[in-house]
């Protein structure tokens, strides 16, 4: 039998790198592992004069005219991924135009390492062996079977005890008495990955040595000689039989006591527990659904019934009940048995949802993402491959998450861009999610209030897709009266004009009546930019081609790229003028002014900045869900996925952030993001209301958004997108050429626009004007964001009617273009973002 095998270079023989090798090699199975060896499986392979691990990938029955070699050994039990895992690295390879290896990446556990680890046990038969002096005439493997009589002992760890005694033993030798233990039946060998470092939790207990002793008679003397210790004993006494955490005793009396043998200390290694600060104000209860939302879920119920594929998409304005329809969902089909993932926005991953869904389904529910520790991830990951975990929710990277029998797979806001991948391979969750429910022959849901534009128009059309809507609120609850404030006409207050009469007003109305406030601002800081109104230089970032934002807590300016700070300038830094201005405006401008506006206001604010720490999301949407607080002033991360009963007015302050940026999607992002937040207030029973400050009061996507309007947005969109030939009319391929030299990385930017012509890509400058019915790119051109992290950047956009035209003519003209070193290529298909 013959392997493909994708080997990684290695420091040791189990200690893999993460870099890997491009290519797949192949190696013969000796016919000793021929049982044991699948797909997915974890093997150390010789090459060259290296011994280094590496993963199964196929099997070929085809000898390459090369000599074979054989496969040394198996590093774990079992496979890391199966089958359907690696047809699904090959795909996102092909698809994503990445290599194998980094495809691959994506199906292992979290940690860097990866380290495989052996655990040998002693059998019975060996004990027994061991004790009528069987093994005599092998003195090494008795000194192995006396070191593990004790319990499972790591084969690293019996090697240091072996290696450091009077008659030292090589690792060779160890391991081939290891073997011939095996082969006897004395020893049995468990190999697993190790858990990142990390994520060692270990707690030591203690229990009593001897729970038969008499210990009535030898409290007495013990107290008068050591009556701390004494004390210890009649605790662990009280416990009848149960251990105490040595944290909660005496620690120096334990341990005097465990060296006189009265008391025993063991250490076991606790699971993390990711969930501790979870709330929800949901029971455990599933409740009853309205008729809306039965006919949705008797949909979702046939899909699972047929046993085939099936794509859903949901639109359901805010409120109308989109996760409790998952959450019947899931259950039935925990009850066929099946699995299911649920991927949701890393913002959305509020406590208040994670709460929902433990109420629900208790440990069977895994969690994902990374405001997790290593440690955590790495625990959450092993319980889904083991089975322990029936349903996974995360972020993004969840979706490749090791369940198996998938049912359904549920992508929550399926617009957002959190679920494109930043970096190599640039997937996007919501493909990757089609693709392995399509081979699980699962139901695929994507819910949102505001669907993208592409799955909307195939949804439409009938592509593969069915629409099912959700148009009304729960208990037919009014969505909230929205208001635009036109900022041209209005004189706003505050030293830096935060806020418009209307909104003032609005915010001391709620203030007097009891009722919470959420202000909406997508831009973090203190000050957009420091201006010198001399010379009209602001201080900029020298890695980056954007102006410094100015943190007022931390008295820097920082940049939100690369992380560039420097002191606040008395003087400005090109002419020494003193007068230095602080314009723009951020949330902690916004929240310094509120609370100087409304002294007696209890005023908090979520940003990136405040919710650095661990468990500070989880402080301040508590503090708030809790009444402690009466204005809530964020981001993003306060738009999505929230629902606080006493909240009955947002104020946007900016309703223009992101309208004018060089993307082809800001009119989208900007009403889906209006939408969103205009989704927060007057969901229980008191009605809401939403006032949107805003320089574009005539805006189709503001209009639309301060309408509930999906459809007329949808169409306005829709008809800006034929005519500038952007998706859903075209698939496109994004190429950025960085370099950290301007001049060099724009000639290779130019060359690589000669690969494209040469592969039969019209230049849309060139040769003729675009059409949506051929191949075409744009460019070379600077990028919105020219310079980032000290590198200057290019791009071309190559367009085309079909995606696998599109990346197929990609693929070859890339084959004919080599970088050179200093110049990084990125390749980036179906981009979000055009910054």
């Amino acid at each position: 039998m013959i392997v493909d095998i994708r080997a990684r270079p290695s420091a040791g023989d189990d200690t893999p790198e993460e870099a890997g090798l491009a290519r797949a090699f192949t190696y013969s199975i000796p016919e000793r592992l021929a049982a044991d060896i699948c797909v997915g499986s974890y093997v150390l392979v010789p090459f060259g004069s290296q011994r280094l691990p590496g993963f199964v990938i196929g099997f070929t029955t085809e000898r390459p005219p090369a000599r074979l070699r054989d496969i040394i050994s198996l590093l774990l039990d079992g496979p890391v991924f199966g089958e359907q895992e690696a047809e699904l690295a090959r795909w996102l390879a092909d698809y994503y135009l990445c290599s194998l290896p980094d495809a691959l990446r994506l199906l292992l556990p979290p940690g860097g390492a990866r380290k495989a680890v052996r655990y040998l046990s002693c059998t019975p038969e060996g004990a027994e062996a061991l004790r009528r002096g069987a093994l005599s005439r092998s003195p090494r493997q008795a000194q192995v079977l006396s070191c593990l009589e004790a319990g499972p002992v790591e084969f690293d760890s019996l090697c240091r005890r072996l290696q450091s005694g009077a008659e030292r033993s090589s690792r060779s030798n160890i391991s081939s008495a290891v073997d011939g233990l095996e082969r006897n039946g004395y020893v049995t060998q468990n190999r697993e990955l190790q858990r990142p470092a990390a994520s060692e939790l270990v707690r030591q207990f203690a229990y009593l040595g001897d729970p038969d002793e008499d210990w009535e008679s030898i409290l007495p003397a013990l107290a008068e000689r050591a009556p701390r210790q004494a004390e210890i004993i009649e605790e662990l006494m009280a416990a009848d039989g149960r251990p105490i955490p040595v944290a909660e005793l005496n620690r120096s009396g334990v341990t005097t006591l465990a060296k006189k043998g009265l008391v025993r200390i063991e250490e076991e290694a606790l699971r993390r527990n990711p969930y501790e600060e979870a709330w929800s104000d949901a029971g455990e209860e599933f409740l009853t659904l309205t008729d809306d939302q039965q006919v949705v879920l008797g949909r979702i119920r046939r899909g699972l019934e047929d046993g085939a594929f099936r794509e859903i998409l949901l639109r359901g304005v805010t409120g109308s009940g989109k996760t409790e329809v998952y959450l019947h969902a899931i259950r039935d089909v925990l009850e066929r048995g099946k699995t299911a993932i649920v991927l949701v926005p890393e913002i959305s991953l509020t406590p208040q949802m994670v709460g929902r869904f433990r109420a629900r389904f208790g440990d069977s529910l895994a969690l994902l993402h990374s405001a997790l520790s290593v440690g955590e991830r790495f625990d959450e990951w092993q319980r889904a491959a083991r089975g322990d975990a029936r349903i996974v929710i995360g972020a993004r990277s969840a979706v490749f998450a090791p369940v198996r029998d998938i049912g359904i797979i549920i992508i929550d806001e399926e617009y957002d861009s959190a679920y494109k991948q930043d970096s190599s391979p640039r997937y996007n969750a919501v493909d990757v999610a089609r693709r392995r429910a399509a081979a699980s022959n699962a139901v695929l849901v994507l819910g949102s209030a505001t669907p993208s534009i592409e799955r909307f128009y195939a949804a439409k059309l009938g592509r593969d897709v069915e629409l099912a809507e959700l148009l009304y609120r729960i208990d037919d609850r009014p969505m909230p009266a929205v208001r635009t404030i036109d900022l041209r006409r209005q004189a706003l207050s505050g030293a830096t004009g935060t806020l418009s009469r209307p909104l003032l007003d609005a915010i001391e109305a709620r203030l007097s009546a009891g009722e919470q406030t959420m202000l909406f601002l997508n831009r973090r800081g203190f000050s957009t930019f420091v201006l010198c109104k001399e010379c009209g230089q602001a201080p900029r970032c020298p890695n980056c081609a954007v102006s410094l934002t100015h943190h007022l807590r931390e008295d820097t300016l920082k940049c939100h790229h690369c992380d560039y700070r420097m002191p606040v300038p008395e003087k400005c830094p090109e002419c020494g003028a003193d007068d230095v201005s602080f314009l723009g405006l951020g949330t902690e401008r916004a929240a310094d002014q509120v609370g100087r506006l409304f002294p007696d206001a209890r005023v908090l604010r979520m940003d990136r900045d405040t919710t650095t720490t661990k468990g500070a999301y989880t402080k301040i949407l508590g503090a708030f869900a809790r009444g402690e607080a009466d204005i809530l002033i964020g981001t993003q991360m306060i738009a999505t996925g929230h629902d606080f009963a006493n909240v009955t007015l947002v104020g946007v302050l900016s309703a223009d952030t992101g309208l004018h940026q060089s993307d082809f999607r800001a009119a989208e992002t900007t009403f889906q993001l209006l939408t969103q937040v205009s989704g927060r207030p007057g969901r229980a029973h008191k009605p809401g209301e939403v006032l949107v400050q805003t320089y574009n009061p005539d805006h189709y996507a503001i209009l639309a958004a301060a309408r509930h309007d999906f459809p007329a947005f949808y169409a306005m969109e829709l008809e800006e997108r034929r005519q500038a030939l952007y998706p859903p009319f075209v698939s496109m391929v994004r190429l950025v050429i960085t370099c950290d030299d301007q001049a060099t990385g724009w000639a290779e930017a130019e060359q690589l626009g000669v690969a494209l012509q040469r592969q039969g890509l019209y230049h849309t400058e060139l040769d003729a004007p675009p059409s949506r019915e051929r191949l075409h790119f744009v460019g070379p051109a600077e990028c919105a964001l020219r310079k980032l992290r000290g590198r200057w950047r290019f791009s071309l956009l190559v367009k085309g009617p079909d995606r696998d035209a599109v990346t197929s003519a990609v693929r070859t003209a890339l084959a004919r273009y080599q970088a050179p070193e200093n110049v990084t290529l990125i390749v980036d298909v179906e981009p979000l973002s055009m910054m």
